[in-house]
């Protein structure tokens, strides 16, 4: 990857990836069990462990994604970051598939990045998390209509 591009995704500008190579972003890895308090949220994701440590990751947010699993693509809002308000201290990539409700487990997926929509934030309660993740959701599924997919 040349550093243009290189720079492009350390800022988490994926759109712009994506415009100026014709495809998306992508990260693939094996799916592995994280705390699940997405899934008490009511927002369970996929946790993804890379194939590549060394592999490039986007800046720190949330991100409107794709991701595939068994040769089909779903949308997906995605998380990559340390999760400042559950005080954890290493990086995680997660990702909640809309319309998805499967165990895969110890599973391969991709995941093709195509919008950041927001930073990382710390929240002072999951309750607030929560209203936060609501509003992140419906955004997502907004831009998500938009994005044309083939």
């Amino acid at each position: 990857m040349d550093e243009k591009l290189r720079q492009m995704i350390e800022k988490g500008n994926v759109a712009a990836y994506l415009k100026q190579t014709g495809e998306a972003f992508t990260l693939s890895g094996k799916v592995v069990e994280g705390n699940k308090v997405g899934r008490a949220l009511g927002y369970p994701t996929a946790n993804l462990r890379t194939d590549d440590i060394s592999t490039e990751l986007p800046a720190q947010g949330v991100y409107i994604a794709r991701v595939k699993h068994n040769g089909s693509w779903y949308r997906a809002m995605v998380n990559i970051g340390i999760r400042p308000t559950l005080d954890m201290d290493h990086v995680t990539i997660e990702a909640h598939l809309f319309d998805f409700n499967q165990d895969i487990y110890g599973q391969g997926i991709r995941i093709a990045f195509l919008d950041r929509i927001r930073d990382e934030m710390r929240f002072n309660s999951l309750a607030e998390l929560k209203v936060q993740l609501d509003k992140d959701a419906k955004l997502s599924k907004r831009l998500l209509q938009q994005v044309k997919w083939s």
